[in-house]
């Protein structure tokens, strides 16, 4: 079903207490704890790498060949890292997890096509799509947008992006500043029980520096906005970073393409600091500013939108964390954070008709927060067994008031009667809790199995959840594969939960995942593996009044007042997919990333029929490079190519009869898009000053400017206004555009 522009907001009441035991497969764990007297950031680096309880991804080796693998290592002197262009999925033994992919900093900086946000890298990886190519949302296996969690430095945020709604990943760019940023960790196969409830993904980022600090700051103007930050020492033995970037394109033109153009303004301070040998904390407050005015052009005959949507909002996560070493053998990590988030949006039926021109249809004031405490705690008594426990509790201060005060016509009936008008006023402070354990076992001949199991409780829906997982891994001819079994389970948005009082009738949704890998080849030069996975949803929001839609193929909401309508937790859903990752140096200046994968997906609804997924694209395939040309210059492409996304055609007869949109609800999903094409590509020029350096790059996205699919809609000025043959107007994503920055750091 057509997804589209973007509205409510999508807010998932989350966190968790806890108790359990959550375990990690680091044979390195006592000789890392017992050199407590390492230098500032070095224990914070080391805690890391137990992956266990510190959310902060394991640090990359240090390596001069761009596809080495990122074994999670800890140095008791300082080093000096080279840059890593590619960095390859974590070590099957190194890991809890069957599949991880690892990011950094310099590989999303030197991208092609992506802005340099780690949000838009993530759309090249093996699994992954993107509802709309000009934003940086991700679909991960076949899920909604909302399945994702987002967490950074060990704590959890609502969202990282700008002008995008709580719990999805659409935005522009990232509130986070890719130069904070040392490693991102994309989880997406039997990820931990120690993370918060989400079906198909963690995005894990560290702004935590792996060696002692020194003076540095940069200052940057390009596409995705100007601005700049300055790292430095505190104290003896700690850091402080600080960064702000506000967004230039309102500069340039007041229309990006959806009539409005969005403005935004982030901050980030981040800072740590090694206390003693056995104490040190890190904590950050991350802040974004964002607003966008749509006002659709009355005089434009292909004009789609009929509304007006005034949009501003504010969001900030604030947390620290505190980590003790408590013997040669454990280790423990609290954490305190709080999240807010403010939006206020208004909707105006600028030309529906006579009947509803100019008539507000929607309004909305929220204000979302949440206040976390957890605490993990890690024990290896030897150098096969280790355990972690932790717990979790938070609670969530819910305001909101929303008015959809005369209902709109939907789509999705064939009837034009306004329809689903609600009133929502509540302020309300639930409280979740969860509990957590983990356990790994080292076994003869290579072998290791992994345990856990999470528990959750949610006040606001009254329900509870057990999840455990349990991954195997064995050498197989000199291989690593492994198998694995996980379920999770996440609360549906609360806007959705309040509405029509479907908390009544809406559980948590479920996902029961099955997983299996191998790493295909390991060499100096080649970085081959496979992986494949299915996902089983029940219990899924699908719409009472519509018996053939689901939520699960509705991956924005922005604009679409008509998603407000009663709902019962009865759908089901299939995914699964084959991935095939492949990371390579054919020659000494070049490096070649690539992944082709297969994923299909399927939901059903009230009514029990399967029917394809939004995201259920059998074929995806991701080729970049990059080669270093001398001189201070280097090179980047990027080619993607994906069969088209299942639509939802109009029922034309109706459509031209209602001088509407009315979906064809016997096609459900059932036409697909031409196939996806897009090429990019990227010049950087560096050059060296007495005191830093200054890098130019000039590029270009979608260079042959493809025009690739996106939805079709509605022109409801065409007939009536211009005495044009009514239709639809097909929408597609980014055309070519061009990409330009100029960075100055020291």
């Amino acid at each position: 079903m057509p997804s589209s522009k973007f509205r409510t907001s999508l807010r998932f009441v989350q966190r968790s207490v806890l108790i359990g035991l959550i375990i990690v497969p680091s044979t390195s764990f006592l000789t890392c704890v017992a050199q407590s007297a390492i230098p500032s950031g070095q224990s914070s680096a080391l805690l890391a790498t137990t992956k266990a309880a510190v959310h902060a991804p394991t640090p990359a080796k240090a390596s001069p060949e761009p596809i080495a693998k990122s074994d999670a290592v800890v140095h008791s002197k300082p080093v000096t890292s080279t840059t890593v262009q590619v960095t390859a999925a974590a070590d099957a033994v190194d890991t809890s997890e069957g599949y991880e992919r690892r990011i950094s900093t310099q590989e999303v900086e030197q991208s092609t096509g992506t802005f340099g946000d780690p949000g838009r890298f993530m759309q090249t990886l093996p699994g992954v799509v993107s509802d709309n190519d000009e934003r940086n949302d991700f679909i991960v296996r076949g899920g909604n947008p909302a399945e994702t969690l987002f967490v950074v430095d060990n704590i959890e945020l609502p969202s990282i992006n700008q002008l995008a709604l709580s719990d999805t990943t659409g935005g522009f760019v990232s509130m986070i500043d890719n130069a904070a940023v040392k490693q991102t960790t994309l989880h997406t196969d039997a990820y931990d029980s120690k993370f918060d409830q989400r079906l198909s993904a963690v995005v894990e980022m560290s702004t935590r520096p792996e060696v002692p600090v020194g003076y540095h700051g940069r200052a940057e103007f390009g596409i995705g906005g100007t601005g700049g930050s300055v790292d430095r020492p505190l104290g003896t033995s700690g850091s402080l970073f600080v960064g702000l970037r506000r967004s230039i394109l309102n500069w340039f033109t007041d229309d990006i393409g959806m009539n409005g153009v969005p403005i935004y303004t982030n901050g980030l301070v981040r800072a740590d600091k090694r206390v003693d040998e056995k104490n040190n904390w890190w904590g950050l407050s991350l802040t974004g500013v964002d607003s966008i005015v749509i006002h659709p052009d009355t005089d434009d005959c292909q004009e789609t939108n009929p509304f007006i949507i005034d949009y501003n909002g504010w969001r900030n996560t604030t947390g620290i964390s505190w980590e003790h070493i408590s013997s040669p053998k454990s280790f423990s990590v609290v954490s305190v954070s709080n999240s807010e988030q403010q939006q206020t949006i208004n909707e105006t039926a600028q030309f529906l008709d006579f009947t509803y021109g100019n008539t507000q249809v929607y309004s909305e004031n929220s204000h979302d927060g949440v206040s976390t405490m957890k605490y993990d705690w890690t024990l290896q008594p030897n150098h096969r067994f280790t355990v972690t426990a932790g717990g979790q509790a938070s609670l969530d201060r819910l305001n909101y008031n929303i008015q959809q005060p005369i209902g709109l016509p939907s789509p999705y009936s064939a009837n034009p009667t306004p329809a689903d008008a609600t009133s929502i006023v509540r302020a309300f402070t639930p409280v979740t809790y969860a509990a957590y354990g983990q356990v790994a076992v080292e076994l003869p001949h290579g072998m290791r199995v992994v345990a856990g199991e999470r528990g959750s409780e949610w006040s606001i829906v009254q329900s509870t959840a057990a999840t455990g997982k349990a991954v195997f891994f064995a050498p197989l001819f000199g291989r690593m594969i492994h198998v694995g079994y996980a379920e999770y389970a996440q609360i549906p948005p609360t806007l959705y939960l309040l509405a029509f009082d479907n908390g009544r009738t809406l559980t948590p949704i479920r996902s029961r995942q099955l997983t299996a890998g191998i790493v295909a080849a390991d060499s100096r030069r080649l970085r081959v593996t496979v992986n494949a996975y299915q996902k089983l949803y029940s219990d899924y929001p699908v719409s009472v009044t519509f018996p053939q839609l689901s939520m699960a193929n509705i991956a924005d909401t922005f604009g679409q007042a008509f998603l407000m309508f009663p709902m019962a937790g009865k759908g089901q859903g299939v995914a699964r997919g084959v991935e095939l990752s492949i990371d390579a140096k054919p020659f000494r200046r070049l490096t070649l990333t690539g992944d082709l994968t297969y994923m299909r997906s399927w939901y059903s609804c009230l009514d029990g029929v399967l029917r394809k997924g939004n995201f259920d694209m059998p074929l995806v395939g991701n080729v970049m490079g990059f080669t270093p040309l001398g001189r201070g210059w280097t090179v980047s492409f990027r080619y993607s190519q994906s069969t088209g996304r299942p639509y939802t055609p109009d029922n034309m007869a109706l459509s031209e009869a209602q001088d509407r949109d009315v979906y064809d609800m016997t096609q459900i999903n059932g036409v697909r898009a031409p196939m996806y094409s897009r090429l990019d590509f990227r010049g950087e020029w560096t050059h060296r000053l007495r005191r830093g350096s200054l890098v130019t790059h000039v590029g270009l996205e979608n260079a042959l400017n493809r025009t690739n699919f996106y939805d079709l809609e509605w022109m409801p000025l065409i007939q009536a206004d211009f005495h044009q043959p009514a239709t639809t107007l097909q929408q597609n994503q980014m055309p070519m555009f061009p990409d330009a920055g100029i960075r100055y750091s020291y």
